[in-house]
């Protein structure tokens, strides 16, 4: 049993390890973006950074079994070993329980506190539960599927009406445009990705384009005006400047009042908007146009990974070579220009075939293998194939290393056609 759970890490590090070397590209290129646009662009960055978990679908695509590809693949597979899966999977595992003991304490705590319905609470409102707490912290929005506000009493105390409305109707508007929802998928990338650097700076963009969406809305639609609202962002960070560290677990503005450079580019957005009827319908036009053009990116972004990955059960022609270290040398022998032929299951090699690609390849060990008849069971994922211990003494000395009888064969026709 032991041994076939160090075998299941080995083999989904090697499978993890993939998928984010194929997603280094999209998120370089949604970062840039990004900070190319700035606040001007906000819905459009949202709209890229959406596309960012889709890219844990790039580690199917068949361009990791072409050419050079190929042996980076198998450069992984050498490179990875027991230990390093193991401490890989361990941190991950701690950052999972960690985020999940966390948030069960923040729930736990939330379900303790005094539920109130402010008497301005407008009836788009009314079914996002009101939690008010003692404790000094900033106002936070939780909850997917039963969404709720936080708001700590001494800032109701000390805003007017229409400021506490507008506080309300910015924690509001993350709930309605799916931020929640988001934000955890981004979380949950950066527990199983947390040894890429880039998934920490994509979140960071992720939370102030969201700051920056929610602060458009606040003011087109709520009681103040621009000016207003930034004294309202200026007061609450004010009031709640000595917040509780626990309260640092929560989804929403924690991150983006408390950064100094977020904050200034929020102000400095809030200065171009122009809050009139031409403006609201403005919004709401981009509203939906951003939202039809993210469904339609991500299911083009789908498609386009699904036809570029390999079919269910595909078999790979090419003939894969390797030192007696397991190295790889070359994805596509025929392609190298050698000559070798695999007729029902047996591979040959003339010995001047075999001597020249080992001087090609330099080979100091006592054989090579060859790799055949390759079988993906499940794109990215792997299967089943052949493979040939051909001694570089002796090209008729060859030794296959899978076996083909009648179990194995049967065990094939199970795979391919029930599984």
């Amino acid at each position: 049993m032991t041994k076939f759970v160090l075998f299941l890490l080995t083999y989904s590090l090697t499978k993890l390890l993939r998928v984010m070397a194929a997603a280094t590209v999209p998120m370089a290129a949604a970062y840039m973006l990004c900070r190319i646009g700035g606040c001007r662009t906000r819905r459009l960055n949202l709209g890229v950074l959406l596309l960012v978990p889709c890219s844990c679908l790039l580690g199917y695509s068949r361009i990791f079994f072409t050419g050079k590809c190929y042996l980076f693949t198998n450069w992984i597979q050498a490179i990875v070993t027991e230990e390093m899966a193991v401490c890989y999977f361990g941190i991950a595992g701690i950052l999972a329980v960690r985020c999940l003991h966390v948030h069960r304490r923040l729930h736990r705590r939330i379900k303790a506190l005094p539920q109130e319905c402010p008497a301005f609470f407008g009836k788009d409102m009314r079914r996002i539960r009101i939690y008010i707490t003692e404790e000094n912290c900033s106002p936070f929005a939780g909850g997917i599927l039963k969404p709720y506000i936080v708001m700590p009493r001494i800032l109701l105390s000390s805003l007017s009406k229409e400021e506490s409305e507008a506080v309300l109707y910015h924690e509001m508007l993350h709930i309605r445009q799916g931020h929640l929802l988001l934000l955890t998928v981004y979380t949950w990338l950066k527990i199983v990705w947390w040894a890429h650097p880039a998934i920490y700076l994509l979140d960071h963009k992720l939370r102030e384009n969201m700051e920056y969406c929610t602060d458009e809305g606040s003011v087109l639609f709520g009681a103040l005006n621009a000016q207003e609202y930034a004294a309202v962002i200026l007061k609450t960070i004010r009031v709640s400047s000595r917040q509780p560290v626990f309260y640092h677990v929560a989804f929403s503005d924690v991150h983006a009042a408390y950064c100094f450079d977020v904050l200034k580019k929020r102000l400095e957005g809030l200065g171009s908007i122009k809050k009139d009827s031409s403006a609201k319908k403005g919004y709401q036009k981009k509203r939906r146009l951003s939202v039809l053009l993210s469904v339609s990116a991500v299911t083009a972004l789908t498609a386009v990974i699904a036809a570029t990955s390999l079919p269910r059960y595909t078999m790979i022609n090419q003939i894969s070579a390797f030192d007696d270290k397991l190295h790889p040398l070359t994805f596509d022998l025929k392609q190298e220009g050698f000559k070798a032929s695999t007729t029902d299951g047996m591979f040959s090699i003339s010995g001047q075939e075999l001597s020249r690609f080992a001087g090609k390849y330099r080979l100091q060990g006592q054989y090579v293998i060859f790799s055949y008849d390759t079988i993906m069971k499940i794109p990215g994922v792997g299967g089943f194939g052949q493979a040939a211990r051909v001694s570089l003494q002796d090209a008729s000395d060859v030794e296959l290393l899978g076996r083909m009888e009648w179990i194995d064969r049967f065990q094939m026709f199970l795979l391919k056609y029930l599984v």
